[in-house]
């Protein structure tokens, strides 16, 4: 792995001093640039051709969402927003940041947190590695017809045994997991369930963002939740979202699964034990390699296992794994995953009588 080059931007001193002694406690990560703001962001990134850039979105002068779209138009490189606990605001800036080209959030480790510490610094080497493109805030979902912002259905959950679409998604995520989302059709004929990787404090959020770009309506399961087709269920914060029985999603405090809760793979795994063919899996934009051994368990009980291809990922780590290990039978992008998912839910809903 390449050394690590890390520019810093935050409007408190005392936040810059703490990331850049987290940081440079791994002699490969080296921090070579700080700022109080983006004034002077393109500047910066010339003189000290930063690998990656972390970046707080409340600053004064040219804040935060300004300075990603300044840098993902012009020297585009992965951005990390670098955030404290969320307020309501800060949930919704923090998407919006992902919108104009942020790759992923990470929250400000407490001090004496040494293992938020170690996490921070491995996801600051993992995507700093990744390569980016050039980004035009708002062009990733206006040039499509992916139904962002496309009428709500107000129909109520109709529970019972229904096909359930299962989507997993880590860095990267998010506006590829809505763009999946707002190419489905309004009346789907499957419950669609969805695990992205988040920092405690954005399930709600996340929740919110996924409601603005699909027509579906969006559940956060913080209960035992009836099932109903044409309704995205996503985890709440700290939980594994998992099937229950054929009619129930739930949630679980079990164990992380190699670092993550909600974990993919949880909910994989408790597709495969109960929804078998009647389920599907997708692993999409992440770092690591969870959903690959659920993927597999779904594959080797009849399901349907897809993954996003390299192309449109913003981080092709847990697609690459699902494929590399067999896992996923094809990768696709999102418009072409919404295409898929919508005839496999109509054909596997006929198929079960519905």
């Amino acid at each position: 792995m390449k050394p690590v080059r890390a520019l810093i931007l935050d409007d408190s001193a005392i936040c810059r001093d703490r990331l850049r002694d987290i940081l440079t406690r791994d002699r490969d990560i080296s921090v070579v640039g700080e700022a109080e703001n983006g004034d002077r962001v393109l500047e910066l990134v010339r003189r000290t051709q930063p690998s990656i850039l972390l970046v707080d979105l409340q600053m004064p002068g040219t804040g935060g969402h300004e300075t990603i779209e300044r840098v993902m138009a012009n020297q585009p490189l992965p951005i990390l927003v670098v955030t404290g606990q969320p307020s309501a605001v800060s949930q919704k800036a923090v998407f919006e940041s992902i919108r104009r080209g942020a790759l992923d959030l990470a929250e400000k480790p407490e001090h004496g947190d040494a293992s938020a510490e170690a996490r921070l610094r491995s996801r600051v080497r993992e995507l700093s590695q990744v390569p980016v493109v050039r980004h035009m805030a708002g062009t990733l979902g206006a040039s499509r017809n992916w139904g962002f912002g496309a009428r709500r259905s107000s129909r109520p959950p109709a529970p019972g045994s229904v096909p359930i679409l299962a989507i997993g998604a880590s860095a990267g995520g998010p506006l590829a997991v809505a763009a999946v989302l707002g190419g489905l059709p309004a009346i789907l004929p499957a419950a669609v369930a969805v695990v992205q990787h988040l920092p405690k404090g954005f399930a709600r959020a996340f929740g919110e963002f996924l409601r603005t770009r699909t027509s579906l309506p969006v559940t956060v399961v913080s209960r035992r939740t009836p099932i109903g087709a044409g309704n995205v269920y996503i985890p709440d914060d700290d939980r594994h979202l998992v099937l229950a029985d054929a009619r129930h999603f739930a949630p679980s405090d079990q164990p992380e699964v190699e670092g993550h809760r909600p974990a993919v793979d949880a909910l994989f795994r408790s597709l495969a034990e109960a929804a078998r063919k009647s389920a599907c899996g997708v692993v999409m934009s992440g770092i690591g390699r969870d959903g690959t051994a659920g993927l597999l368990e779904l594959k080797a009980r009849g399901a349907l296992t897809l993954a996003q291809d390299e192309a449109s990922s913003g981080v092709f780590g847990m697609p690459r794994a699902a494929l590399e290990a067999h896992a996923a039978e094809r990768a696709l992008n999102p418009a072409e995953l919404s295409r898929e998912l919508t005839k496999w839910a109509v054909d596997t809903a006929r198929g079960l009588g519905q």
